[in-house]
């Protein structure tokens, strides 16, 4: 699905997902490219005064006229990923980076500092830039920055990266061979058709079809409990951005996507127990299916899918039809008509069921008592409260409460 907006304005979305994801810079650039001294920080301009590489590097950006995303691995041991956005003759580019595939060791810091002949005296300075950068699996990062890219710039549907070295020294741009080699393309497109797969399933939210297109996505990169835990939860990590990155780019209302993708990474960050870290993946693919089939609302007119996300959204405020009426600037017998036009039942009696159905999920999750419930639906007249509870669902509130907390 292409999302009709330049990429440029979408660009701080973008960084938002990659920097929650990843913890990793992204950077905007057009020509003359005065600021690619953001790629490192600056760091390159710090500890080698004098030398001008960064146009080198923007040479890099310009190779990506036929690569589309490159990986650029600088002799000084560290990554950014490059990505064209215009066709111009001076291209727009994203930068990603910089950042490291594995932990810095203090082994690693001599040999950069041996090898490339820097002074001694940074190294305190050397030292704090390298333990600052995000450790980041590059072929994840590749595949979440195409899927982003794609959704503006369809090109990148099929785009597989390009691996250069960049030589501080000689100042040059090279394929890298060895990277190229050992990534593994066929492995990754793999990957990527799998994903795609996965994540089309949940889209349309079929619960069933996404479980066993999970499944083939987990047995193909080996998700087992002979994981060590770190990596467990950058899988984890990953499937959860893309899922929420890819609903962004349906008829969900943000506020809910967002709601989701948060509430499990705090759970993923949290979890500690290998079985639970297993049986994550499963919950991540239910709750974001559940999100489609309860808020997608893709038979309805965009005016009733707003009207259906405000009442949601305001739950435990007004919600007469003179109230959402003027909210949405129209008129409120308009309004009501269209409403039950699309749904089949007024909009007063959808609203019942929605503070009902809030009720439930507050019953179900908290220990809040019936009057603090009533409240946070809406509704400040007990006696009311419960003849609609009983009405909805057929019972009392307080019956109910036993039930789920006896």
């Amino acid at each position: 699905m292409k999302i009709d907006m330049p990429i440029k304005e979408a660009f701080p979305f973008i960084r938002q997902i990659l920097a929650d994801t990843f913890r990793i810079d992204a950077w905007y650039h057009s020509a003359p490219y005065t600021d690619l001294d953001k790629i490192d920080r600056g760091f390159r301009r710090m500890i080698m005064p004098g030398k001008d590489l960064y146009s080198s590097l923007s040479h890099a950006g310009e190779m990506i006229r036929q690569q589309h995303i490159v990986v650029i691995k600088s002799s000084l041991d560290f990554y950014n990923m490059m990505a064209i956005i215009t066709l111009e003759n001076s291209p727009d580019l994203i930068s990603l980076g910089p950042f490291r595939d594995r932990e810095m060791t203090e082994a690693d810091l001599n040999h950069i500092v041996q090898a490339n002949q820097l002074p001694s005296e940074y190294m305190d300075l050397i030292r704090r830039f390298y333990y600052s950068l995000p450790i980041v699996d590059i072929q994840n990062l590749a595949t979440t920055f195409r899927h982003l890219l794609c959704a503006f710039l369809p090109e990148y549907s099929h785009t597989t990266p390009e691996y250069v070295n960049f030589s501080e020294n000689e100042r040059t741009v090279v394929p890298d061979e060895e990277s190229i080699s050992t990534f593994g393309f066929r492995e990754a497109e793999t990957y990527s058709a799998l994903l795609e797969e996965f994540v089309q399933a949940v889209t349309s939210g079929d619960r069933e079809s996404a479980g066993d297109k999970l499944n083939h996505v987990l047995d193909y990169i080996g998700y087992s409990s002979s994981m060590a835990p770190s990596a467990m939860k950058k899988t984890l990590d990953y499937i959860n951005a893309l899922c929420c990155s890819r609903l962004l780019m349906t008829q969900i209302h943000p506020v809910f996507i967002f709601r989701c993708e948060t509430t499990l990474e705090t759970k993923i960050e949290n979890t500690k127990d290998y079985q639970k870290l297993l049986q994550l993946p499963y919950e991540i693919h239910r709750k974001y299916c559940l999100l489609v089939r309860n808020y997608s609302f893709s038979d309805y007119s965009y005016l009733i899918r707003n009207v259906m996300n405000y009442i949601t959204l305001h739950i435990s405020e007004d919600l007469s039809l003179s109230t959402i009426a003027e909210y949405f600037h129209k008129n409120p017998a308009y309004l009501s008509d269209q409403f039950h036009r699309e749904t089949g039942e007024s909009l007063s009696v959808y609203t019942q069921k929605e503070r009902m159905q809030t009720a439930i999920r507050y019953f179900n999750t908290t220990t809040m008592s019936v009057a603090e419930v009533a409240g946070n639906v809406g509704i400040h007249d007990f006696g009311y409260f419960s003849r609609l509870f009983k009405k909805h669902i057929g019972c009392t509130p307080s019956q109910y409460k036993k039930m789920v907390n006896p």
